[in-house]
């Protein structure tokens, strides 16, 4: 069993942030514990290898069962998840605003909160590429086969890094206060120009990008650091105080701050001990 994140190649950097692996088994007689899935600002292309995900939204309570390949684009709602007992994932997580070149497509509305088949995206062989993961007889070699495929789409791709990029980069990694008027002159447009590319590139506007940012840096920071207060977490990741950082809390996990830790620490890789 294993639950490790592991950087790309220096080649795959520009497009790829990390990938995350991971795989367990739990007895058959054993309930599995849901894991819970807060909004996140990745944007990924998941493998399901082994095993499936039975993802409910419980604000709505639907259920969706995830494609073999699944397309991740912006998160705004809660998901729990259902995993299969034996259950083996690998994760392709994309540098902010990344997958949208990846895909040669805009991150429409039809992304939000929705895990896309990524064969009716990408050509067949995402499929192929798969099955390849699936069989393979080491963790190495999943990571290997993903970046050959990985490494050849990018090859394929006539893409160019704009001043915007880097802006989306600079939100990401600091999501504090900021003025979209700067960012736009920063990034060479007007600021009409600025909201509509980065909405197209990142699905949602800049503002709730930072907030969704702000909130998950602030729920790893405690995750991390459980000794640390929650006041003490909601200033180090730019809240104005613990109120504003209950409100985000509420609105990207349906929960408390505390109920939310909770709940994780019970997610299935936590109960084994592997993450």
């Amino acid at each position: 069993m294993i639950y490790r994140i592991i950087q790309p190649a220096p080649h795959l950097r520009t497009f790829v942030k990390e990938y995350c692996l991971l795989h367990f088994v739990f007895d058959k007689n054993t309930p599995i514990p849901v894991k819970p899935f807060p909004v996140r600002p990745q944007q990924s292309i998941v493998f399901y290898l082994q095993g499936c995900v039975k993802a409910l939204n419980p604000a709505t309570r639907t259920s969706t069962l995830f494609a073999k390949v699944s397309i991740n684009g912006p998160q705004l709602s809660r998901f729990d998840f259902h995993l299969s007992p034996d259950y083996l994932m690998f994760s392709v997580d994309f540098q902010p605003g990344a997958l949208s070149k990846f895909l040669r497509l805009h991150m429409t509305s039809d992304f939000i909160d929705n895990r896309i088949d990524a064969e009716a995206i990408l050509n067949p062989d995402i499929h192929q590429v798969h099955e390849r993961m699936a069989n393979a007889n080491q963790y190495e070699r999943i990571v290997q086969v993903a970046e050959e495929y990985l490494c050849k789409r990018i090859q394929t791709l006539k893409t160019d890094f704009q001043p915007i990029d880097r802006i989306i980069r600079l939100i990401a990694d600091n999501p504090t206060p900021f003025s979209v008027d700067q960012f736009a002159g920063q990034s060479c447009l007007s600021i009409s120009q600025f909201e509509r590319r980065f909405t197209q590139q990142i699905g949602i506007p800049p503002k709730l990008f930072a907030r969704t940012n702000r909130f998950y840096r602030a729920f790893l920071l405690k995750d991390q650091n459980p000794d640390l207060d929650w006041l003490s977490i909601a200033l180090q990741t730019g809240y104005t105080d613990y109120q504003h950082l209950v409100k985000d809390f509420k609105q990207f996990s349906g929960s408390t701050p505390n109920s939310l830790l909770l709940a994780h620490a019970q997610a299935p890789e936590r109960i084994l001990g592997i993450g």
